[in-house]
């Protein structure tokens, strides 16, 4: 940690800020079982992939850290799916996806 005030002195981080190091492979996990435990398939190629297929229909769920984007061929699947998550974890939706990892969609 470098402070600005004090540029020729070095501080030694005691403790993460943020939890330990393995808490984002804990809440992935957690995550992960839940939608697994909920009928989704995880991605063969890419594990933060989860799809959830209905009749004709397809949900895709995508994991980025502690973010999730979602989508589907029938946006009638994407309110019962925010319900799904809100009744496990406490979390906020940002409405229809414009940027995504600083990338406009």
């Amino acid at each position: 940690f470098e402070d600005p005030d004090h540029p020729d002195k070095v501080y030694k981080v005691v403790k993460a800020l943020y939890g330990p190091h393995q808490a984002p492979r804990a809440w992935y996990e957690t995550l992960a079982t839940y939608l697994l435990e909920n009928g989704f398939d995880r991605g063969q190629i890419d594990q933060t992939l989860f799809i959830k297929k209905q009749k004709r229909d397809i949900l895709l769920v995508h994991i980025y850290v502690d973010d999730i984007i979602f989508g589907a061929t029938n946006k009638d699947l994407c309110k019962p799916f925010e319900k799904l998550m809100k009744d496990k974890f406490q979390l906020s939706s940002m409405g229809e996806l414009t940027f995504f990892l600083g990338l406009q969609v």
